[in-house]
């Protein structure tokens, strides 16, 4: 019921929102034009509440990971092939994440590289299968995140949170783009530690419980960001890391809240 009900919800949300734009109620008749300036104001109101409802929901405090008994995906089971082309090996079975809506997870990891990969498919509708590639900074501070999908740099993040978002790339551009910054941050003092099989649903339920942190610290301001992010199509960290403007900044604030 919970994971049904996070599916419609933008949707219901959406309806909502259409519908008090251009049928405001009547008491509000003798505002005459204003009446439709508050109503953009309450749906505005309407839609930064859903959008904090929807992220609590997708980060919950209590992440879990149980071996999904689904049927396979061809979409899902095909990149996981082109990440073990890489290289890369199972970091244990296909999950359900339980988040709202739940989403299926295929972790794989790097016997060499300290990267992670997740292939996953969204519970949203319509579904999405995507995929990234993950490095964990040394002392839990923070990661390197290199994916194709620009969602990924959708909700705000810290000083820690560096991300790589190039558009239109391959798996197999993307993980090459991934090794260079992590030998780029290594240069610059900040270094990714190592990983491992069975350290990754680990390392992935303490990687959600920390962007729920960051997000839950300032919800309604974090909200309005993410709104403003997926309507402009604004994506943070776009293109390879030491390309992007504020770089070298982001990396000096890492550094100093580390000292």
């Amino acid at each position: 019921m919970k994971d049904a009900a996070a599916k419609v919800m933008p949707i219901v949300v959406g309806i909502v929102i259409g519908w008090m734009l251009f049928h405001p109620p009547a008491l509000l008749a003798p505002l005459g034009p204003a009446r439709y300036l508050v109503m953009v104001l309450a749906g505005s109101a309407l839609l930064v509440a859903s959008v904090v409802m929807i992220v609590a929901a997708a980060l919950p405090r209590e992440v879990s990971l149980t071996p999904t008994t689904a049927p396979a995906d061809p979409a899902l089971d095909a990149l996981v092939e082109r990440y073990k082309a890489l290289g890369f090996e199972p970091a244990g079975p296909t999950y359900t994440v339980g988040m709202a809506p739940a989403a299926t997870l295929v972790g794989l990891v790097h016997p060499i590289e300290p990267v992670y990969g997740t292939v996953f498919r969204t519970g949203t509708v319509p579904a999405v299968v995507a995929s990234d590639f993950i490095s964990l900074l040394e002392g839990e501070r923070g990661g390197l995140t290199t994916s194709a999908n620009r969602r990924g740099g959708t909700l705000p993040g810290d000083a820690g949170s560096f991300r790589q978002c190039i558009l239109g790339a391959t798996p197999e551009q993307l993980f090459a783009a991934h090794c260079d910054a992590v030998k780029w941050l290594r240069t610059r003092g900040v270094r990714c530690r190592s990983v491992s099989a069975a350290a990754f649903s680990g390392d992935f339920t303490r990687a959600v419980g920390r962007q729920r942190e960051i997000f839950m610290a300032n919800p309604v301001g974090n909200a309005v960001r993410a709104i403003w992010r997926t309507a402009s199509t604004r994506t943070e960290g776009r293109g390879r890391l030491a390309d992007q403007p504020g770089i070298e900044a982001q990396i000096r604030r890492f550094l100093g809240a580390r000292s």
